[in-house]
């Protein structure tokens, strides 16, 4: 799956059939929204734990580049956000729905963006982009 902005993500969440998908791995397809929605939130809150600047600015660089200019993100499917609280196992429908709200306040916001725990500062351009690489990684993933 290849997804190019969160508006194509938004149109894939919105079309996948949660009652039938289920990533492999330890999380359900709920974890796994939820994760999702956690990047994005975490984009405008500021992330629980980042990498030290060096590694930002030097290897964080790279990969982000690299995702960019191959058009889509290969990433550890399981590895939970560093510092944050794993993913609830809730309702898929809620997760979805939260998932849908990041995405829109992602959008909807005007001010200056966390930079990435692993990335550094990151551009909104860029960080839509990345973002919707991250969901299509996940859902790509699901049966």
């Amino acid at each position: 799956m290849k997804l190019t902005s969160l508006d194509e993500a938004c149109s894939a969440l919105v079309a996948i059939d949660l009652a039938r998908s289920a990533p492999p791995g330890p999380w359900t397809a709920a974890q796994v929204l939820i994760h999702c929605a956690q990047s994005i939130e975490y984009s405008l809150s500021g992330f629980p734990r980042n990498k030290s600047r060096l590694f930002q600015s030097v290897l964080g660089r790279l990969a982000l580049g690299k995702f960019l200019r191959q058009g889509y993100m290969r990433h550890n499917l399981k590895a939970p956000i560093p510092g944050a609280p794993l993913p609830e196992a809730i309702d898929p429908e809620a997760a979805r729905n939260r998932l849908l709200k990041a995405i829109a306040d992602f959008q909807a916001h005007d001010g200056a963006f966390a930079p990435h725990f692993a990335y550094g500062p990151v551009e909104k351009s860029r960080y839509d982009r990345v973002q919707a690489m991250h969901i299509a990684d996940h859902l790509a993933s699901f049966a």
